[in-house]
């Protein structure tokens, strides 16, 4: 299971409001704009169940062109919910990706911190094809140099 905290501080750039609650594991997904799975960590809610990598990134740094780190947009047909796995590859890096939903307006964001570490994004509420944008950015964790990022949107 990935971690859920937060370890960056270059992360805080990103952030965007939002309540972040945890609901038994039979939660199930509905229709509305407030869904009760926003936010919430999809292996606690069961929503990790099924779920697959529906895009990856490798997290390519321009500075050194070299892959640095991977990101995952994974989707759960189960609860109708999405969310970004990151994954750090080298030291002295923060490496952040924010999932931007369409449906409800938010965004969640993940932070990992050098080599070895691993995040994720709490879900958001995104059934079938709704569109999502997901940014990836791999910083120097000393200077806060930006030395790669990339959007893309996924419906």
């Amino acid at each position: 299971m990935l971690k859920r905290s937060i370890a960056a501080a270059g992360a805080a750039l990103f952030l965007a409001g939002g309540l972040v609650t945890m609901l038994p594991a039979t939660a199930q997904a509905s229709s509305n704009q407030d869904n009760p799975l926003e936010g919430t960590d999809p292996a606690a809610t069961g929503c990790g169940v099924g779920a697959y990598v529906v895009k990856a990134w490798d997290m390519r740094n321009a500075v050194y062109h070299e892959v640095q780190g991977l990101a995952q947009l994974v989707y759960s047909p189960s609860c109708g919910t999405n969310w970004v796995n990151v994954y750090g590859f080298t030291p002295g890096n923060t490496y952040t990706v924010v999932l931007t939903s369409s449906v409800q307006h938010r965004q969640a964001w993940a932070a990992a911190v050098g080599a070895g570490e691993d995040e994720a994004t709490p879900q958001s509420y995104t059934p079938g094809s709704t569109c999502v944008d997901v940014l990836w950015r791999i910083q120097n964790t000393s200077t806060r140099f930006v030395e790669g990022e990339s959007t893309t949107r996924v419906c």
